[in-house]
């Protein structure tokens, strides 16, 4: 018989993980890559939009603070004009020199330098006239045949404008000899009639006052200013003014270059012509352009990754579940009736697992081990409490010897043993200290309370064989230092430095204030240290493992390093037979310091 399929028979002959490979291709990926390949396109325009505005906004704010100089000079030059007095004075015929000098020194000397003074955009300011009284020098000159000649004084004296911002190359009136470019404002003074002299005031621009203002956009744009000849006269680049020739030549890129943005310095008459040309630097636009395309491509692969693991998964889940299906399957026939033990799903393979592990009757069993597993965590439990507890009986309570000392110290006063009394005392109130400090920081009062009870234990040991002094600063006791780190450098004097020298044995003690930090030596005269033995001291206390020497002094060291992120200094300098001195040094700037004395003031 012949076998009759229908057309859709065919896909049911195709495996489910090449359905599956074919949706993941057609319906995902594609759609994938064609959607992030125009989010890429369209972001880019926006981004070329944008840095195309912002470059703009750049040119323009160079532009307005250009013409802000500009229209500043403008103002001090009809300051100037306007003074009918300085002009009576510039127009006034001086019969000698020692006349014009003071009148120069009077009133002239100072009128027009406290422009540059009070500008730093104002290079030189200074004023040409006819008079041939007035004498050379400083802001004040006489037209010369030279100075006619020059190109300033050319466009000013031709133009029927009495303000004109020009470029030249000319003279610098304050090194004659050196040619270089200027840019300046020509003004005619020339506001009263019968003015029998004919004056120009000449304000000359800082060159590199201009540019910082370039320089301020120099990562996005280049700038070239031309004047109103088409002549470069000032770019971003720092060396251009140093060259004068090439300073002046005409610019022959203008509209050449793509993305050029060409601004004009306002409509002013004495700005005609001159142009601001700012010229993107592709570099920052390509950097953002780079970055937009990271962009993509960092959402083109999530996107794509999260598809492609999320159908993995499901193909995982799907081959898993109907490989342990197929395999427990098989165990039924040898009449082991193991369950599936995982999460079935809900879809038809779950049910299909679920089905079998309802016939194999095996959860039961499951429940009951994992019962029992429980009880035996529990007992373990139980066990490691009594264990701990056990421990703990075991160990010494101080509070017990606290009260046994008290007891002794009562007999002691009984009997009138003052001596033992005392020291039983100090032992006592040492042991209350211990178990009352629960803060690892104390102040200095208390640290000093702590080691003035354990000297005088050490007193009654060595009696008239041994003296202390404390010489403390009122002004530190309220400081906060790691506790017992002073205590442990005397105990560490006591036992090592004095105990076996036969000589009077003298210990001291001093905290005080020096600048900035506080100040902490421990002295004693006792055996001292050998330099080898006080080198080895030195490098062990950086050491990593523990030596089992010197303990006391490597306990101070670390525990001061730790509080005060290695800023306090810790120093041992002695001379064998003679002393030891132990110094640290702590900032008073530390949070840890200055704690108390803030909540004081």
């Amino acid at each position: 018989m012949k076998d009759e399929r229908k057309p859709s028979a065919f896909i049911n002959d195709i495996p489910l993980k090449y359905k599956f490979l074919f949706i993941y291709l057609l319906c995902v990926l594609v759609p994938i890559l064609s959607i992030n390949a125009l989010f890429y396109v369209q972001i880019s325009r926006n981004v070329e939009v944008r840095e195309s505005e912002n470059l703009q906004i750049s040119v323009e704010r160079v532009a307005y603070d250009l013409m802000q100089i500009v229209n500043e000079c403008v103002a001090i030059s009809n300051t100037v004009a306007a003074d009918r007095a300085y002009m009576e004075m510039l127009d006034y015929d001086y019969p000698d020199n020692e006349a014009y000098y003071d009148a120069y020194n009077d009133f002239l000397k100072d009128k027009l330098r406290q422009y540059s003074n009070l500008h730093s955009y104002i290079y030189w300011v200074g004023v040409y006239t006819s008079n041939p009284t007035i004498q050379n020098g400083s802001t004040y000159f006489v037209l010369s045949d030279k100075d006619k000649q020059s190109e300033w004084y050319r466009k000013i004296s031709g133009s029927a404008d009495k303000v004109l911002l020009t470029s030249y190359q000319g003279t610098n009136p304050l090194n004659p000899p050196q040619q270089e470019v200027f840019v300046s404002l020509i003004r005619k003074l020339d506001n009263f009639t019968g003015q029998p002299y004919t004056k120009y005031l000449r304000i000359d621009l800082r060159l590199n006052s201009m540019q910082e203002l370039f320089q301020k956009e120099r990562d996005y744009l280049s700038f070239k200013l031309l004047d109103e000849k088409n002549r470069i006269v000032l770019t971003t680049d720092p060396s251009y003014p140093l060259d004068s020739d090439v300073l002046l030549n005409e610019d022959k890129s203008l509209n050449q270059t793509p993305g050029q943005i060409v601004r004009t310095l306002g409509t002013a008459s004495y700005t005609e012509g001159w142009r601001l040309i700012g010229t993107p630097e592709s570099k920052a636009i390509n950097n953002e352009m780079s970055r937009v395309l990271r962009l993509s491509l960092i959402l083109a692969l999530l996107t794509i990754i999260i598809p492609t693991l999320l159908m993995i998964v499901i193909i995982r889940s799907y081959n898993l579940r109907v490989r342990l299906l197929y395999k427990h399957m098989k165990l039924v026939k040898y009449e082991q009736f193991e369950s599936i033990n995982m999460y079935e799903g809900k879809d038809e393979i779950g049910g299909l697992i679920r089905s079998f592990n309802l016939m194999t009757g095996k959860i039961r069993n499951l429940i009951n081990d994992v019962y029992k597993l429980e009880i035996q965590k529990k007992d373990l439990d139980l066990e490691r409490v009594r264990a701990e507890l056990k421990y703990l009986e075991s160990q010494v309570d101080p509070h017990f010897l606290f009260n046994t000392l008290n007891a002794i110290l009562v007999i002691c006063k009984k009997y009138r043993y003052d001596e033992v009394t005392d020291v039983i005392r100090n032992l006592a109130l040492v042991m209350r200290r211990l178990l009352s400090w629960k803060d690892d920081l104390i102040t200095v009062e208390e640290e000093i309370s702590f080691i003035q009870m354990y000297l005088q234990i050490e007193k009654f040991r060595f009696q008239n064989r041994f003296n202390y002094e404390l010489d403390i600063d009122p002004a530190v006791l309220q400081f906060r230092i790691p506790k017992m780190c002073i205590q442990a450098l005397v105990e560490n004097s006591c036992k090592h430095g004095l105990q076996s020298v036969k000589w009077a044995r003298e210990i001291h003690v001093s905290a005080s204030r020096e600048g900035t930090e506080l100040l902490i030596v421990v002295t004693d005269n006792g055996i001292g240290i050998g330099k080898e033995k006080l080198e080895w001291i030195r490098s062990h206390l950086e050491a990593e493992q523990d030596s089992g020497n010197n303990i006391g002094l490597r306990n101070v060291y670390k525990r001061l390093k730790l509080y005060y992120n290695g800023r306090a200094a810790f120093s041992i300098e002695s001379t064998e037979y003679e002393r030891t001195v132990i110094t640290i040094r702590i900032p008073e700037d530390l949070s840890l310091i200055r704690a108390v004395e803030e909540s004081n003031v």
